[in-house]
C-alpha cells in the first residue's frame, strides 16, 4: 500500500473514480489516525458537499476496502474513518524519512552518504507532483503541497551533494527541471550558478544569475536578492577549478 507520488494509489489498486482515489489519499497521508467526516468531505468536494456527502463516503470507503491488503485494514467509526498501514508500506513515508537522512548526512559533511540516501527518495517519484490526479480540496492542498515542497527540498540538497562529489554537469540536468517547475528558487539558482563556475563557465554563471534576474522581475517585480548578488559577483571574480 503506497502513495505513489506520480499518480496517488498504488498502481496494484484497482480504486476507480477521482472521490475514491482522493478517499485513499487523503486516509494514507494520516495513517493510522481518524480522519473526520467533516475532514474528508473537505477533501473530496471543492464546493460545499451535498447533504448525500457521508453517505457518498461511506460508499466510497465500502469499495475501497474491498481492494485493500488484508493487511491493512480501514477502520470505520461513527465519525471518521482510519487506515492502518505500516509507514514502511507507504512511499511518502519512506521518501520523507530518505530525504531526512539525506539531508543529515548533507549537514555531517558526508555527501557520499547524502548522495545515496537522497537518489533513494528521489527514486520513489515519477513527475514533479504528488497524487497528480487527484484535486487538491480542502487539506489535500496543503498535506500534498507539502510534498512538493520536500521533493524540491531534496533534487536540490541532491544538486549540492553531488557539487560536492566533484559532478556538476549530473547537478545542472536535475537542476534545470527543477527551475523549468519552480524558477523563483533562489537556492536552486545559486547551485546552478556554483556548478557552472566549477565546470570553469564563467558565461554559464553570468546567464543563469541573468535568467534569475528575469524571472524575479517578471514574477515578483523586484530583483533576485542580496544572496544572489553576491553570490554572482564573487564567482565572477574568482578563478575556477574546472572538474570534469
Amino acid at each position: 500500500m503506497c502513495l505513489r507520488p506520480d499518480h496517488g494509489p498504488h498502481e496494484a489498486l484497482d480504486v476507480k473514480g477521482v472521490k475514491a482515489r482522493a478517499l485513499l489519499v487523503t486516509l494514507l497521508l494520516r495513517a493510522g489516525t481518524t480522519v473526520s467526516l467533516d475532514r474528508l468531505a473537505e477533501a473530496l468536494w471543492e464546493e460545499e458537499p451535498p447533504r448525500s456527502a457521508v453517505a457518498n463516503i461511506r460508499t466510497h470507503a465500502s469499495r475501497l476496502r474491498q481492494s485493500l491488503d488484508p493487511r491493512t485494514p480501514l477502520l470505520g467509526t461513527v465519525g471518521g474513518y482510519e487506515l492502518q498501514v505500516d509507514a514502511d508500506r507507504c512511499d511518502h513515508l519512506r521518501f520523507l524519512d530518505r530525504a531526512a537522512a539525506g539531508r543529515a548526512a548533507l549537514e555531517a559533511g558526508d555527501p557520499d552518504r547524502a548522495a545515496a540516501r537522497l537518489a533513494a527518495a528521489l527514486a520513489l517519484w515519477q513527475g514533479d507532483e504528488a497524487a497528480v490526479g487527484v484535486p487538491r480540496n480542502g487539506p489535500l492542498a496543503a498535506w500534498l503541497g507539502h510534498l512538493d515542497e520536500e521533493r524540491m527540498r531534496a533534487v536540490e540538497d541532491f544538486a549540492d551533494a553531488q557539487l560536492q562529489l566533484a559532478e556538476p554537469r549530473s547537478a545542472l540536468r536535475d537542476l534545470a527541471d527543477l527551475l523549468a517547475a519552480a524558477p523563483l528558487r533562489s537556492r536552486a539558482w545559486e547551485l546552478r550558478m556554483r556548478a557552472h563556475h566549477r565546470l570553469g563557465e564563467i558565461d554559464g554563471v553570468t546567464a543563469a544569475y541573468r535568467a534569475a534576474e528575469a524571472v524575479h522581475r517578471r514574477e515578483l517585480g523586484t530583483g533576485p536578492g542580496a544572496r544572489l548578488d553576491a553570490l554572482y559577483r564573487r564567482l565572477v571574480n574568482s578563478v575556477p577549478v574546472p572538474v570534469g
